[in-house]
């Protein structure tokens, strides 16, 4: 089953509502956009950047600027405990990270501020946003009314960046909420539908449709 649906399971859409849902799914090497109505994926698009995209952004940044070379462990510190998606009120804030010094070799450590860190996450978060709104300019004008209403709903372990759903609410003009449990959506709407075999059937049924009118290409 497609990853957004399941996600929009575990952040608590029904399946049997009618009306349209978008989920917005961000992990560490993908980003997924579903609109889900009805217990079906209705549009979706994905692109192959992710959260970890900033652990990348934020390293080469300390190495090219601070001359610092820093692990995953401390990139991944930096993002979640650190690191803002929204303009910090205080950009001064400031942090020691330790590392390697990229000349010598040796142990080495650098101080580096909120606001300094700021557009190098920013530069990630904005390609997320974009996929969001070009995604939902692509909808259907019913479906489009219902976004609209009832806003779109972070999950993955990416929509826990501090100040990310903020950011989202300011770039695509709705509402933006961040799921209970956002890094085991996906998870927990695979449990949801093992656990209720209507729905499992049902979203079965709906996958096989697909398949069955899905052209598939063969050699002769």
């Amino acid at each position: 089953m497609e990853e957004g649906l399941a996600a929009a399971f575990g952040a608590g859409v029904m399946p049997n509502d009618k009306r349209a849902s978008a989920i917005v799914d961000i992990g560490a090497g993908t980003t997924n956009v579903a609109v889900i109505a009805k217990g079906t994926v209705v549009h979706s698009a994905s692109d192959r950047f992710g959260s970890n995209e900033i652990n990348e952004m934020l390293a080469t940044h300390l190495r090219r600027h601070r001359g610092l070379q820093v692990g995953e462990e401390t990139t991944e510190f930096l993002k979640t405990s650190f690191a803002s998606a929204f303009l910090p009120d205080d950009i001064a804030k400031t942090m020691e990270v330790r590392g390697r010094d990229v000349q010598t070799g040796s142990p080495h450590a650098v101080e580096i501020t909120t606001g300094e860190l700021y557009p190098v996450v920013e530069s990630v978060v904005r390609r997320i946003a974009e996929l969001v709104k070009d995604t939902l300019t692509e909808l259907r004008p019913e479906v489009a009314a219902d976004i609209y209403d009832r806003g779109v709903i972070l999950t993955g372990g990416g929509a826990l960046l501090d100040g990310l759903d903020q950011y989202m609410r300011t770039y695509i003009n709705l509402a933006v909420s961040v799921a209970e449990e956002s890094r085991y959506a996906t998870v927990n709407g695979l449990v949801k539908m093992f656990d209720d075999p209507k729905l499992l059937e049902r979203v079965s049924r709906n996958e096989l449709g697909v398949l069955q009118n899905a052209e598939i290409p063969f050699e002769v």
